[in-house]
């Protein structure tokens, strides 16, 4: 279940400060260090979210900055502390589904490291609901392992956009 990230900010702190040496968090940190989050005050230039379990735990994380003039929902950040989560995974959708049905963005765009395991789930996403790939940065960024790695881009718009018809519901 999604609920703002605010109303769970020391604890989703203490979740993040636990992944700063997790080498399967490297892809969300991006760099070869990490600093916690900072949770804005209101919600106009971004919206952050926590996935919440059915025993009230933190499952993830997920944010994205928004351009009200632009109509575009950028920079996402989705970050499992429960890696392989279905629950998550129907969260995440049910965010993306929010920014085009609640707040009726125009687009979406989010990027990935190609060596993430999860780029597999992003491909696989857009293949079934719309989108496309729509850049490849090679060598971008130095991570955790000391390596630099390669990211892909990918974008959604509105009108591509295809939703599963059941399961509807709205955070």
């Amino acid at each position: 279940m999604l609920k703002p990230a605010q109303l769970y900010k020391d604890a989703l702190r203490r979740r993040f400060l636990e992944s700063w040496y997790n080498m399967e968090d490297m892809y969300w940190h991006g760099a070869t260090g990490a600093e916690l989050i900072e949770l804005p005050d209101d919600n106009y230039n971004k919206h952050c979210f926590v996935s919440i379990s059915s025993d009230g735990g933190i499952m993830g994380y997920i944010a994205y900055n928004v351009d009200w003039q632009a109509m575009s929902a950028d920079r996402w950040g989705i970050i499992s502390f429960n890696k392989g989560s279905i629950e998550f995974a129907k969260d995440v959708y049910q965010a993306i589904c929010n920014v085009f049905e609640i707040y009726h963005m125009n687009r979406i765009s989010w990027f990935a490291y190609v060596d993430n395991p999860a780029i597999r789930g992003y491909r696989n996403f857009i293949k079934k609901h719309g989108g496309r790939e729509c850049g490849y940065y090679r060598q971008i960024a130095k991570l955790m392992d000391g390596n630099l790695h390669d990211a892909v881009e990918f974008e959604i718009l509105a009108e591509e956009f295809v939703r599963k018809k059941k399961n509807r519901r709205i955070l």
